[in-house]
């Protein structure tokens, strides 16, 4: 397998935002999970809390493994994401929120710009496969959190 060398690799900002994004995810649907009081709700936040947390620390290894170090920047909308999920704020408001916000990310998304790099040859196979393997994971995050939604969404009414 050839060796990737400092160097050549050109996708770490990448990596890092992702890194980045997923420890902060971790960190704000853990609350929000802590806040709910619906069983179902509070589980499923859980869990996909729980992967976020191991995203992050799977591609800082990933960057560490390449020969750099994950660059901490602040996200000027965490706080106030952190403050509105685990506040006492109703959980139908809560998921109205978070959508309406996720409406507002720039484009290309992060979602977005992970997806073009998997199909990237030029990116070394390892960190190809990572991608996949999050990109599947992520898939199925948002599919368990919409299913979730929904349920809190029609017990409302």
């Amino acid at each position: 397998m050839p060796q990737v060398t400092r160097a050549e690799v050109s996708y770490v900002e990448l990596l890092n935002m992702i890194c980045l994004a997923e420890g902060r995810a971790g960190i704000y649907l853990h609350a929000w999970a802590d806040a709910t009081a619906a069983p179902e709700l509070k589980a499923c936040l859980a869990l996909v809390a729980a992967r976020e947390t191991s995203h992050y620390e799977v591609f800082k290894r990933r960057i560490e493994e390449l020969g750099y170090a994950v660059q901490k920047h602040e996200d000027p909308d965490f706080p106030e994401r952190l403050r509105v999920l685990g506040s006492e704020m109703a959980d139908l408001e809560k998921i109205r929120w978070q959508q309406a916000s996720q409406q507002r990310q720039p484009r290309p998304t992060l979602r977005e710009r992970y997806e073009a790099v998997i199909a990237d040859e030029t990116i070394d196979p390892l960190t190809r496969s990572l991608l996949r393997w999050f990109a599947d994971e992520e898939a199925d995050s948002r599919r368990l959190l919409a299913d979730a939604y929904a349920r809190v969404e029609a017990s409302v009414g």
